[in-house]
């Protein structure tokens, strides 16, 4: 087996590739995208590694760098996910060498270390992740809502701007101090239908969300369902809204009139999804919860990278980067 660095001319088999290996129980899902790249490069600092045996792609696996921090400290991390081995060859060490490549190219960067989400009924992957180190580290929920009317109309509409630095000290002041934070998600999902909505009554009453249309860059398709044309996709149109930088959970009112006039809108917009990630210690208001009709839960799985080097994580919650799910 040859393990290499992408090429962009693997993207039609790499897409083979993600059609083969559905995830997500009890609705197994892929992600359908027009690149099998695309899910990388909302990062600036991404590489793919693809494994060939006998001339023929059977495995890939995607990882970015990020500076960030934990405890207060700043250390450089990275995130591997996208990985895929044909289903024919599992059991042949093709993960596991995938893996160890990612990791000998971090170390040889200076990485800190290492972390990725896993579903938390892919029993297969979290053994995987576990021989190679990794220990579970705390659940991350992706709770999903429906676009739907909003019958009261608020006393105070939500203004929203196309401007990805609007809001930031706001949102700086809210999410900078946890771990993992990083302040340029906005600035990367510009291009993605992005937009921030807010309310500003005065007097420190301030609740405010970002979103940007996921489906520009894939979709979560059913597993079960052939994959559709790139123009047939087009057609379809439908929007898939991530949400995110939310503010104002100590005045739930306020952010629920935001999120209320967002989920309004999508019923008119043709969005067929809303999309929040959050850590599961997340003191977020109720209604998020009450107000979702599915949910997946994720294990966050870490391993140091640096010989001596045990992260003290705060006993808070973690900033959920939009674009990692």
């Amino acid at each position: 087996m040859h393990i290499r660095f992408y090429r962009p001319e693997d993207d039609p088999v790499l897409m083979d590739l993600e059609r083969l290996c559905p995830r997500g129980l009890p609705e197994p899902f892929v992600h359908y995208r027009r690149r099998f790249i695309d899910r990388a490069a909302l990062f600036p600092d991404h590489q793919l590694l693809v494994a060939e045996h006998d001339g023929a792609i059977v495995g890939v696996a995607a990882v970015i760098v990020k500076r960030t921090q934990v405890g207060g400290q700043p250390v450089s991390l990275g995130y591997v996910f996208d990985v895929r081995t044909t289903p024919a060859l599992r059991r042949h060490g093709i993960g596991l060498s995938l893996l160890n490549a990612i990791d000998d190219v971090l170390i040889g960067r200076g990485v800190d270390g290492v972390y990725a989400h896993i579903v938390a009924s892919n029993v297969p992957s979290l053994k995987l992740f576990a021989k190679l180190g990794y220990q579970r580290l705390r659940q991350i929920l992706l709770l999903v809502f429906q676009p739907f009317p909003a019958f009261d109309v608020p006393d105070w509409m939500p203004r929203h701007t196309g401007d990805p630095a609007s809001d930031h000290d706001l949102v700086a002041a809210v999410h900078s101090s946890r771990d993992l934070y990083v302040p340029d998600v906005a600035e990367r999902v510009k291009d993605f239908g992005f937009e921030r909505w807010s309310v500003d009554l005065g007097n420190a009453k301030f609740a405010g969300m970002s979103l940007f249309d996921q489906s520009f860059v894939f979709q979560q398709w059913p597993a079960e369902l052939p994959f559709l044309s790139e123009e047939e996709m087009q057609r379809r149109g439908e929007k898939s809204l991530r949400l995110f930088d939310e503010v104002g959970i100590h005045s739930p009112a306020l952010l629920q009139s935001v999120f209320d006039t967002l989920r309004d809108l999508a019923v008119t917009s043709n969005v067929s999804k809303l999309t929040l990630l959050i850590d599961r210690m997340d003191r977020v208001p109720i209604f998020f919860f009450s107000e979702a009709y599915k949910q997946m839960d994720y294990w966050m799985v870490f391993k140091s990278l640096k010989p001596g080097w045990t992260p003290e994580w705060q006993d808070t919650p973690i900033y959920v980067d939009a674009r990692e799910l």
